[in-house]
């Protein structure tokens, strides 16, 4: 069953989802032309980088003239604070398929981490690519900096949700800090789109073996030794 605290978080998540879904399709005129207006300048960072982001050219994809971005958006930060926006609710409503249920909450949430990773890299690089671009932006620009680490503090904090409920639940190891346990799944999820697809499910397995606990290991080894017997 699940607790107080994972009720309220499936709660909030869902809320979070609705919000995001409401940005990226909005019912009015003015909404739906903000939007498509982010998608542009998005779909410019994705071609030509930061460095060939020209106001007037998002413009011109988008439809409209330099004063209706403007309207919109009134400096080109505006618009940089905005597609940074839009990902985040992108990042929200896209996953990758939901794994096969381990009987272990904490297992399954970070599979499915694993699963939208491989999902992004198979049918949205151009995420991972803006990712890569607004990272490396914030190494010299402040403002942009700020972006990455709103960005990165939105996903960290809900990895860190994830190990907490892992160890309170007795599945994650207890013996380390939370602060190490959440380093090495970042580095392995932010590893995970710079190494050919195939080993990503071998790395997937080295972060399980590593991070499980012993009960959580018996358990699943215990699940599968009864799958086996069952399909004999």
């Amino acid at each position: 069953m699940a607790s107080d605290t994972e009720v309220q978080a499936d709660l909030d998540l869902h809320e979070i989802v609705n919000r995001a879904n409401a940005f990226l399709q909005p019912a009015d005129e003015h909404g739906k032309r903000r939007v498509a207006l982010l998608r542009a300048a998005f779909d410019a960072i994705a071609e030509v980088g930061f460095e060939g982001l020209r106001t007037r050219a998002v413009a011109l994809r988008a439809g409209v003239n330099i004063a209706t971005l403007h309207y919109y958006f009134p400096t080109k930060q505006k618009l940089i604070e905005g597609v940074a926006e839009w990902m985040g609710a992108r990042f929200v409503t896209l996953h990758g398929p939901r794994p096969q249920p381990s009987g272990i909450p904490a297992l399954d949430r970070l599979r499915q981490e694993f699963s939208d990773g491989c999902f992004y890299l198979r049918e949205h690089p151009e995420l991972l690519l803006v990712i890569q671009e607004f990272s490396l932006r914030g190494k010299r620009d402040p403002e942009v900096r700020k972006i990455v680490l709103q960005l990165n503090g939105y996903w960290r904090s809900g990895l860190e949700r994830l190990i907490r409920s892992g160890i309170a639940e007795g599945s994650f190891r207890n013996d380390l800090p939370v602060s190490d346990l959440l380093a090495l799944v970042m580095a392995a999820l932010t590893g995970a789109a710079d190494i050919p697809r195939d080993q990503i499910d071998r790395l997937r397995g080295n972060v399980e073996a590593w991070i499980l606990s012993d009960a959580a290991k018996e358990k699943l080894a215990s699940s599968s030794q009864l799958e086996s017997e069952v399909t004999q």
